[in-house]
C-alpha cells in the first residue's frame, strides 16, 4: 500500500513538473532589432526557454515544441507604454467606469489606484493587438470639480506597471513612480496660478523631509500640525530618498527648467512627461540627466504651454544626449496606447534614428522606470512581437505577440464585431471585403 501511495506521489510530482516547464519556441528567420548591445540582424533566430530569451544566433539548429517562421517579417521587443490609464478607464464617458481619478478627497500623493485595476478590461487585448505587452498605468486628475483648489490635488498618486497578458496576476510592479502638475494644468489645480502648483508641489516635499526627520513626534502629535496626512508624506519618502521617480507634467520650456531646480533641491529622480518645448532646454535636461515622455506627434499650439511645439522634439533632444520614450497625449492614454509606435515613425521622420525611434517605445521605457522588458538578449523576459512589416509603419502589424514567451490571442472585441457582421459576401458595395 505504502509503495503505491509513493508510486502514485511521483506521478503526479511529475505531472506537475512537466506542466511547470513552459512551452520553448524558435522564431526563425525574421530581421530581428534586439535593442540591445547586440544590435540588429536582417535575419536571426531567437530561441525562448521557460518564458526568457535562451539564444539568439544567425541559424540556431535548437529542438523547439513551437517554431515560428518569421522570414520576411521583422522581430522586436514588445512596445511598453510609459504613461497609461490601462484597467482603469473603460468608457471615458461612463463616470462608473473611470476609477483613474479621486476629487473631493484629502489623498493626493498617498492615492493608490491599484485596487481599481481591471486586468479585463477590453482595452487590455485591444493594446495587445497593437503590440503593446507592458505598461505603466498611472492616476490622473480631472481639472474640474471639487479637486480644483485642493492644496493636494498636485500630486496625482501611485503607480504601477502591467504586462498585457489579460490575467489576475498581471501586475508586475508597484510603487514605480509618482504624478505630479507643474505648468497650466499645475496651475488650473493649484488654484489659477502655475506658481502655486510649484509651491505646493515645494512645500509637500519639504514637509515629507521635515516628517521623515521627526518622525515619532509628529506621529505622537507632539510636533506642529502639517498639512499633509501621514499617508502622503509616507507616500513621498520613496521620493525625497530618490528610490523613486517623479513624473511632472510640463510642456513650456520655463516650467521645465523650475522642475529642473526643484529636481535639484530635493534629489528627486525627475522626468517630464510632455516636454513639448523640450527641445529649448534639451542642453539643460542633458546636463541633469533628466528623461522625458512625449508625443512626437505634438506639432501645434494646443496651448500656450506649447507655442513652441515641433516635430522634430524628439530627434533634438535625442541629439543632445536626453533619454527619449514616446507615448502619446494624456487624453489618449488608454482606448490608443498602441499609437505611440505611430508617434515614434514619425520622430523618426522627423530626424530621429531608426534605432532610437525603436528604444524610445520599448527600451528606454524599460531604463526610465527601471522595469524587465524593452530589450531581446540571452536572460531577457521574453516580450516579443513579429511584425508583417516595419513596425512604425502604420501599414504593419503584430502577427505574433509573446509575453512571457507565451505566445497570446490578438482577438479583440473589435475583430469578434468584424467577424460577427461582415460576412464574405457583404460589403463589395462600399470597395471592401473581409
Amino acid at each position: 500500500m505504502k509503495s503505491r501511495i509513493c508510486a502514485i506521489c511521483a506521478l503526479v510530482l511529475g505531472l506537475v513538473t512537466a506542466s511547470a516547464q513552459a512551452e520553448s519556441i524558435l522564431i526563425k528567420g525574421g530581421k530581428l532589432h534586439t535593442l540591445s548591445d547586440a544590435g540588429s540582424f536582417d535575419s536571426a533566430d531567437v530561441l525562448v526557454v521557460d518564458g526568457r530569451v535562451k539564444e539568439i544566433g544567425l541559424s540556431l539548429n535548437a529542438d523547439a515544441d513551437k517554431v515560428i517562421d518569421a522570414r520576411g517579417k521583422v522581430v522586436t521587443p514588445g512596445v511598453i507604454a510609459p504613461v497609461s490609464e490601462l484597467g482603469l478607464v473603460e468608457i471615458g464617458a461612463a463616470n462608473a467606469t473611470n476609477d483613474f481619478a479621486v476629487t473631493g478627497d484629502s489623498i493626493g500623493s498617498a492615492f493608490d489606484p491599484l485596487p481599481a485595476y481591471n486586468p479585463k478590461s477590453t482595452l487590455i487585448p485591444f493594446n495587445r493587438a497593437g503590440g503593446v505587452t507592458r505598461a505603466l498605468v498611472f492616476p490622473g486628475i480631472s481639472l474640474w470639480g471639487d479637486s480644483v483648489g485642493d492644496p493636494q490635488r498636485v500630486f496625482a498618486g501611485r503607480s504601477f506597471a502591467i504586462k498585457l497578458n489579460g490575467d489576475f496576476d498581471s501586475v508586475v510592479a508597484t510603487d514605480i513612480a509618482q504624478k505630479a502638475y507643474l505648468g497650466e494644468a499645475g496651475g488650473q489645480l493649484a488654484g489659477g496660478s502655475r506658481a502655486s502648483a510649484y509651491a505646493k508641489i515645494k512645500n509637500a516635499l519639504e514637509e515629507a523631509r521635515e516628517y521623515r526627520d521627526n518622525k515619532d513626534s509628529i506621529r505622537r502629535g507632539d510636533w506642529r500640525e502639517m498639512g499633509h496626512s501621514i499617508a502622503d508624506l509616507e507616500a513621498l519618502q520613496l521620493l525625497i530618498s530618490g528610490k523613486q521617480p517623479l513624473l511632472v507634467t510640463a510642456d513650456r520650456a520655463s516650467d521645465i527648467l523650475w522642475a529642473i531646480e526643484l529636481a535639484q533641491e530635493f534629489n528627486l529622480q525627475l522626468v517630464i512627461f510632455g516636454a513639448a518645448e523640450g527641445w529649448m532646454v534639451a542642453d539643460q535636461l542633458a546636463a541633469a540627466r533628466v528623461p522625458v515622455v512625449i508625443d512626437a506627434i505634438n506639432n501645434l499650439p494646443l496651448s500656450f504651454s506649447s507655442l513652441g511645439a515641433r516635430l522634430d522634439n524628439a530627434a533634438l533632444l535625442a541629439k543632445a544626449g536626453v533619454t527619449v520614450a514616446i507615448g502619446g497625449p494624456e487624453y489618449a492614454s488608454t482606448h490608443n496606447v498602441y499609437l505611440s509606435r505611430q508617434s515614434a515613425g514619425n520622430a523618426v521622420a522627423s530626424g530621429l534614428p531608426y534605432e532610437d525611434g525603436l528604444k524610445s517605445i520599448s527600451a528606454n521605457v524599460a531604463q526610465i522606470f527601471d522595469l524587465e522588458g524593452g530589450s531581446l538578449e540571452p536572460g531577457a523576459v521574453a516580450d516579443i512581437v513579429v511584425w508583417s512589416g516595419d513596425p512604425l509603419e502604420v501599414t504593419s502589424y503584430p502577427e505574433q505577440v509573446l509575453i512571457d514567451g507565451k505566445p497570446l490571442s490578438l482577438v479583440t472585441r473589435s475583430t469578434r464585431l468584424r467577424d460577427r457582421y461582415l460576412k464574405p459576401e457583404q460589403g463589395h458595395e462600399f470597395g471592401y471585403k473581409r
